[in-house]
């Protein structure tokens, strides 16, 4: 999912810019959508959102997921781009043909491509018109604008998912659940500084989030820095365990939608499931409702604004903290 708008003029510059608006290197065995919003009168198109699934995914049921999500933003086309070695190319381009025909029914396929590598420069095939496109990756404008506003492009979704593996054991201290307001501003005065949380702020953090309204309280976090409270949220995650670290996770996909960051907070919330399994948690009722959220398109405002439902009033009488938020953050 992408949220900032970025001029592409040329399908080379689309392709090129996969990673950086996937925010990694899709491997081989990946089907990318970008789906197209057009602007009337003007002859150009806002790409909605970004999409990627493993090819063997390219089917039926994925192409209701892209479509349930392309009506909920009014998209009216679709790009379908094919990544696979050269050795698998045939097979590659006749899934993509059999999954753009499934979303032609729903939205104007607009261009059919097959890449056989996004993590260096390389040429891409337009699978309609046989017409043949040098694709850099490396000197993607797309990248270049992305990575100028703070933003990372990692080089698999396994690196992403290592941001929140499991570290050292920080365990929590008990003595800070019943008083939350304090830790609650210390948070947001290291993410307002964009800093990270000391083992002491963490350990504290992990005894207050496993209670709902303190966990609810955190999102307010987003507005003294989405990206700061992201890597605080990151940090408390990854040296918390059980509910803690579920609930650390939740609130780190969450940012990541709001950043536009479709990949990451998809990482974040398996992440958490895995969490719940593996510790025998609760299930979490908003990390299904979150799920649903990235799974149907939700634009990053609208996502933010779910988040940060509770006021600063209701959050001051719930904790004790006051969190009015910091103005000039994003």
């Amino acid at each position: 999912m992408t949220q900032d708008r970025i001029t592409i003029r040329t399908a080379a510059d689309l392709l090129a810019g996969i990673p950086a608006l996937l925010g990694y290197v899709p491997a081989a065995g990946s089907a990318v959508v970008f789906a197209l919003r057009s602007e009337a009168g003007t002859g150009r198109a806002t790409v909605a959102f970004t999409a990627r699934m493993d090819l063997d995914e390219a089917d039926a049921r994925g192409a209701a997921t892209i479509t349930d999500a392309a009506t909920r933003n009014a998209v009216d086309g679709v790009i379908v781009v094919v990544v696979a070695d050269e050795a698998d190319m045939h097979d590659a381009i006749t899934t993509g043909k059999d999954f753009a025909d499934l979303l032609d029914q729903h939205a104007t396929v607009a261009g059919l491509f097959y890449v056989p590598t996004l993590a260096a420069p390389t040429t891409a095939l337009s699978v309609r018109t046989l017409e043949t496109h040098p694709v850099d990756p490396t000197a993607s404008r797309v990248a270049v604008e992305q990575i100028a506003r703070g933003k990372r492009i990692d080089r698999s979704r396994a690196d992403i998912a290592r941001r929140f593996a499991r570290a050292d054991h920080i365990a929590a201290d008990d003595t800070a659940a019943t008083n939350p307001g304090p830790v609650l501003e210390e948070l947001a005065a290291v993410v307002c500084a964009d800093e990270l949380p000391d083992a002491r702020l963490i350990a504290r953090t992990a005894a207050i989030i496993t209670a709902v309204p303190v966990r609810d309280a955190m999102f307010r976090l987003a507005t003294y820095g989405t990206t700061a409270a992201l890597e605080v949220a990151t940090a408390v995650a990854t040296h918390s365990r059980g509910q803690a670290r579920v609930n650390a996770l939740i609130l780190a996909g969450w940012l990541a939608h709001c950043s536009g960051n479709g990949a990451v907070t998809q990482i974040a919330y398996d992440a958490a499931d895995a969490e719940t399994v593996a510790t025998g948690t609760a299930r979490s009722h908003l990390l299904d409702l979150l799920r649903r959220a990235i799974d149907a398109g939700m634009t990053p405002t609208d996502v933010r604004s779910v988040g940060l439902a509770l006021d600063p009033d209701t959050i001051r009488a719930l904790t004790g903290a006051h969190l009015p938020g910091a103005p000039d953050r994003d």
